[in-house]
């Protein structure tokens, strides 16, 4: 059982974790390649990313629940390490958005939706924990991958800075791709009913609202991880130093992953997710919103880094938590492709914000009150869909 949430975590320092890192890309391209670009133009590059990783799900999924998770694994590690290669030698923005907007994230896609499905196979009662070590992985990679990055860019190339982090990619989703298995049985190919599988979901309210509630989220969970190194920059920090607060919110995420994992087993998962929503709205609004010294940057990195940690943490197991276990596979797919929209408009929604084109003034302080806002919107639908849940009962155990 424990070499499938092995093959989780490994999966998750590939998807999530290099997903992570757009901050680090962003400003490097905000000030090298695409210098010539708005912040705005630059994050369809990594709002791409997120919503090609989560609309995946659709798919991936199904095709889980039908042939078992080796379908999905193998072909995540090629495609990942070959669109991380790729940008490696990309000079113009539309060779960016398709090597790491869209090869890259199509593995890292398939990688993720296959190990969460054979996690939820595993575990019961210690699932919650089982997906807190998961998404631990994503933290790490978090962590590892800017001041990889910043270490070798500096120091000789982008190119060569790129390709070793494929070389660390290709290693942990070969690794995921090996110990990962199912303990349920595939059901075998069956006929693609779309409604049936995706749609009559949505029938339960309870689902439905968990699906808003993340929609919601989604469209300002992200926008941190991309703008908090730029916004650094443009207070005064160094471009390295800059990169480290990426690093740091991975630190900060890495606890909050493991943390919100355990608690919910006791606490339930309801509880955690609505509790960490809620908390990662508070720090952009007004903690983040108030902080412009280097010291305060950073601890509001660590901060929403634990408190978004614990929101993707909890997602496939609140998800798993109340769907039947044979449908787990699709269900979390059908939320994902919802929530791939969330992921999409987020980031230029947030770039718009911010501004700083034709030498206007960068507008950070509207860009962190929009994610803060939209981040405790979510929390709050997410209290209604547990009230549903639970006949009302908002402080039952669930």
């Amino acid at each position: 059982a424990w070499l499938a949430a092995l093959g989780g975590f490994c999966a998750q320092f590939c998807s999530f974790g290099y997903m992570n890192v757009i901050g680090v890309f962003q400003t490097y391209y905000e000030t090298h390649q695409l210098i010539d670009l708005s912040p705005s133009t630059i994050s369809w590059i990594g709002s791409l990313q997120s919503f090609i990783l989560a609309f995946g799900g659709l798919f991936c999924g199904r095709i889980c629940d039908m042939y078992g998770p080796r379908w999905l694994t193998v072909p995540g590690c090629l495609l990942l390490t070959l669109g991380v290669c790729m940008t490696a030698l990309c000079t113009d923005y539309y060779q960016f958005v398709l090597a790491q907007g869209v090869c890259s994230a199509l593995g890292a896609s398939a990688l993720f939706y296959a190990t969460t499905s054979a996690i939820t196979g595993w575990f019961s009662k210690r699932r919650g924990l089982a997906f807190g070590v998961a998404a631990s992985g994503a933290s790490l990679g978090g962590i590892a991958l800017p001041f990889v990055f910043d270490a070798v860019s500096t120091r000789a190339s982008f190119a060569l800075a790129v390709y070793c982090v494929a070389i660390l990619l290709f290693a942990f989703s070969f690794t995921a791709a090996i110990v990962t298995s199912s303990r349920i049985a595939p059901s075998g190919r069956q006929p693609y009913r779309f409604i049936h599988f995706y749609l009559r979901p949505y029938r339960d309210p309870v689902f439905a609202l968990v699906t808003l509630s993340l929609t919601i989220v989604y469209f300002g969970l992200f926008v941190p991880f991309a703008f908090v190194a730029s916004h650094a920059v443009a207070n005064g920090l160094s471009l390295a130093s800059a990169f480290h607060l990426v690093a740091y919110l991975n630190a900060g995420s890495l606890a909050g992953r493991l943390f919100s994992g355990m608690l919910s087993d006791k606490a339930g998962k309801f509880t955690i997710y609505i509790l960490v929503c809620f908390m990662s709205g508070l720090v952009a609004v007004p903690f983040w919103y108030l902080s412009t010294t280097a010291p305060g940057v950073i601890v509001v990195a660590v901060a929403y880094g634990f408190a978004s940690g614990g929101v993707l943490a909890m997602y496939p197991a609140l998800i798993a938590h109340i769907s039947p276990i044979r449908e787990i596979g699709t269900r979390v797919g059908a939320v994902s492709a919802t929530i791939a929209f969330g992921a999409l408009a987020g980031l230029p929604i947030a770039g718009a914000i911010v501004g700083g084109e034709e030498g206007n003034a960068a507008n950070y302080s509207g860009m962190q009150i929009y994610a803060g806002v939209v981040m405790m919107a979510g929390s709050v639908i997410a209290v209604i869909a547990k009230c549903k849940a639970t006949g009302g009962k908002i402080l039952a155990r669930e």
